[in-house]
């Protein structure tokens, strides 16, 4: 399944027709008990070779260098092929169980867990499935069998977002000459292999290449103000020859990648920015309970104040959410889904972080070094912000991925296959909920209907070319469709779980406040002047005031 092609197995149907499917949400992701076992194992092992290997994750992310040794033993003990099928010598686990895996190593360092992340959702050897039979596909499977760590270069000097790529592909004979730039590349500088787009035959492209090919260099290596220790670089391929059956070949004029390998890239993200985000709130869950549980104030425990029980059971209500949407998602067919998860796992945990952050007070800014200094417990609640404010700019930044859902189901609307909005309430029955859960059901249903109400009439009065240029109404809606979507998987899992009521009550009002806000912003009354104020800065007229001292 692809961005085209609605999926009948997805909440896409759903948000394109105004009828929320309460069938689709009673119908919740089970695992088998071969899988979880499995998914077990490996978590197990990640945390013993966490245990093992990176002992000192604050010392990690103070020298932003990898312990030595790391990388070869993430070879050797599987981890670089955990993800992948027997064919590519994987353990060939769920995706759901790749994202535990990946969490229980970024629990101890994100750098670590996303070094994973990258070969497993990004990497020549994730791309494997969507490759043709042939010379390249068996270059691949044998490169990745035999342990070479790889990635994907996407985002040139210039940045991310332009339609086709600076980096240039130009045929010479039975080869591809690549000159270009690539910056931001996790794991290039210690790649053996890597997938990069470029421009070719007048489209994109995806090129394969060795890096010990002559005129790959690494420039210089990138540090983030988290993942500290993360192997990221600015690249340069100055006339690097690429054999051409390693080139995938975009056609003139195509704009994107082929739906294969960005549905490939949709679930990258899950793993790359989404696990580590799992991860980040898991342990700002976890600090919480052991900063609270030590803390009196005037005589009385800090958890028995309201504030302080409102903020620690919101985490509990957002930690059961992104797991929610995570399983909810990575069930083949669910693009929308996939797509939408990276910003609702980025975007909770960086609020979850920030207000750890804010209950822990000061220990909550402190580093974990002035903490040991002083013979104070460990919670590095400073280290999980900066990486968390990291995860919502991974693989693009989070307002731009909210533009591109809304402009590909936005797309639909202007199809032969327009979507027809049905006008009938959903049947809310079938879903075993509590009364204020069953609320949020009536809620979520009734705003799965607005949405596409809105959309039927925008598309019906407006031309594409104008919509689509119209970026506030797209990120707007953009994110109303994954507040949603995040809200209808929380109900899902929440079915027939008496335990986990209150859970999804708690996350479920606040998406409501949410969404209350971002349904005021799509449809403002009236707008402030943001063009005239931004044109008369940007060109100096006339505004300097402001900067003056």
């Amino acid at each position: 399944m692809s961005a085209d092609s609605p999926g009948t197995d997805s909440l896409e149907t759903g948000l394109l027709t105004g009828r929320l499917d309460v069938g689709l949400l009673a119908d919740f992701p089970v695992r088998d008990a071969a899988e979880r076992a499995a998914g077990d194992a490996w978590v197990a092992r990640a945390e013993a070779f966490m245990a093992a290997h990176v002992p000192d994750p604050d010392e990690l992310d103070r020298t932003r260098a990898l312990p030595d040794g790391l990388l070869d033993a993430l070879r050797r003990d599987g981890f670089l092929t955990v993800s992948f099928g027997p064919e590519l010598g994987g353990a060939g686990l769920s995706p759901y169980d790749v994202v535990r895996v990946i969490a229980a190593m970024a629990r101890t360092s994100v750098p670590v867990g996303q070094v994973v992340a990258v070969q497993a959702g990004a990497g020549a050897g994730a791309l494997y499935p969507a490759l043709p039979e042939g010379p390249l596909r068996d270059w691949v499977r044998d490169r990745v069998a035999g342990g070479a760590l790889s990635g994907f270069g996407d985002t040139d000097h210039a940045g991310q977002n332009n339609r086709l790529p600076k980096m240039t592909a130009t045929r010479s004979g039975d080869h591809y000459v690549l000159h270009g730039d690539k910056l931001y590349t996790a794991n290039g500088p210690v790649a053996d292999l890597l997938a990069v787009s470029a421009t070719v035959d007048g489209g994109i492209g995806v090129c394969f290449v060795d890096t010990a090919s002559p005129g790959f260099s690494v420039e210089s290596t990138v540090d983030f103000i988290g993942s500290g220790g993360l192997p990221s670089g600015a690249l340069r391929f100055d006339g690097v020859r690429v054999p051409a059956d390693r080139v995938l070949s975009g056609s003139e004029g195509q704009l994107r990648l082929p739906a294969a390998i960005n549905a490939i890239a949709f679930r990258g993200r899950v793993y790359f920015a989404g696990a580590s985000a799992l991860a980040v709130a898991r342990n700002c869950l976890e600090w919480s309970r052991r900063f609270v549980s030590r803390r009196v104030v005037d005589g009385r425990p800090l958890g028995g104040y309201d504030r302080v029980q409102r903020m620690v059971a919101r985490a509990m209500g957002d930690v059961y959410a992104m797991d929610a949407i995570t399983r909810w998602s990575l069930i083949p067919g669910r693009w929308l889904e996939t797509f939408l998860t990276r910003n609702v796992l980025t975007g909770t945990a960086w609020a979850l972080a920030d207000r750890t952050v804010a209950l822990l007070g000061g220990e909550g800014l402190e580093t974990a070094a002035s903490k040991r200094r002083r013979g104070a417990p460990v919670l590095p609640a400073e280290r999980a912000l900066r990486d968390a404010r990291g995860f919502r700019m991974a693989g693009n930044v989070d307002f731009r991925l909210d533009h591109q859902i809304a402009q590909l189901l936005l797309g639909r609307y202007y199809t032969d296959e327009r979507p027809v909005v049905d006008p009938a309430a959903a049947d809310l029955a079938g879903l075993d909920l509590g009364p204020r859960n069953r609320a949020h059901l009536a809620a979520v249903a009734e705003q799965t209907r607005r949405f596409a109400s809105v959309y039927d009439e925008v598309t019906r009065e407006r031309p594409a070319e104008e919509l689509f240029a119209d970026q506030e109404f797209l990120i707007t809606s953009g994110r109303i469709a994954g507040e949603l979507v995040a809200a209808s998987a929380v109900l899902a899992r929440a079915h027939g779980d008496a335990r986990a009521q209150h859970l999804a009550d708690v996350h479920l009002t606040a998406a409501r406040a949410r969404l209350a806000g971002l349904w005021r912003d799509l449809s403002p009354d009236g707008a402030p002047a943001y063009g005239e104020l931004s044109r008369a800065w940007l060109a100096g007229d006339g505004y300097e005031f402001l900067t003056t001292t």
